[in-house]
């Protein structure tokens, strides 16, 4: 009897240490910090013609490791200094590449970023083609900023009067999503002296959401306000309102 206790003591003893050990290193996964997402950004092929259809690929990595599991690639294209941007969702083709197919209408320098969602993380490495004999305009293209190491993306749909307005601002610092930033939009319309401030709310990180209610039509501007410690930068765009 007393050799039946002994085992079932050591036995219970055993379990537990089982248990405490799974809890140590459950801890320790917990606490370790996740490698960075990397997106690299090509085209196929690399000379491109106007009219001629092109593949535009994200190439998401982890750890040195292809991601098959991006919750959303999303590429924006548009030519240097239009105000209009193309977005368009990629299809993931395997191997940790994701795909669109693309036809340039126009000799021209393009902006091509690779809005990354993957593993609670947003990247958008930005890249310019040239397509022909293209050369870059000169005018400013205020949707996007790079002011040293901070990076600024507004993003806008269409957008109506007297319906949520979807406003998502990307900001990046050192090539790597700013999170936990105090983000507002200051709108206003054209010609008014009234200014409204928006708090943005984060949701995947870096990536900043607000949906006002612009009342009336006509052009607005929005400027995006980035505050995080000793740093705040800020970009502006017009937008028109339908």
């Amino acid at each position: 009897m007393m050799k039946k206790l002994l085992t079932a003591l050591v036995a219970v003893f055993a379990l537990a240490g089982c248990s405490g050990n799974s809890e140590h290193n459950q801890g320790a996964q917990t606490d370790e910090v996740p490698k960075e997402v990397k997106v690299e950004v090509k085209t196929k092929p690399e000379t491109i013609k106007p009219n001629e259809k092109a593949e535009i690929q994200a190439i998401v990595t982890q750890d040195g490791k292809k991601v098959e599991d991006a919750d959303e690639v999303e590429f924006e294209v548009w030519k240097d200094g239009d105000q209009k941007h193309e977005m368009t969702k990629a299809k993931h083709k395997g191997n940790g590449v994701y795909t669109i197919e693309k036809v340039f209408d126009a000799d021209g320098v393009y902006h091509i970023i690779a809005h990354t969602n993957a593993r609670d993380m947003h990247v958008m490495p930005e890249v310019k083609v040239t397509v022909g004999n293209g050369q870059a305009a000169h005018e400013d293209d205020h949707s996007h900023a790079d002011s040293g190491d901070v990076s600024i993306h507004l993003m806008t749909a269409q957008l109506n009067a007297n319906t949520p307005a979807a406003l998502t601002a990307h900001v990046q610092e050192k090539g790597a999503a700013l999170s936990e930033a105090k983000v507002q939009f200051e709108i206003w319309r054209d010609g008014s002296d009234k200014h409204e401030y928006i708090p943005a709310k984060e949701g995947t990180k870096g990536e900043y959401k607000a949906a006002p209610v612009l009342k009336t039509a006509g052009n607005y501007h929005i400027k995006v306000h980035v505050e995080k410690g000793e740093l705040h930068d800020h970009i502006e765009q017009v937008v028109e309102v339908k």
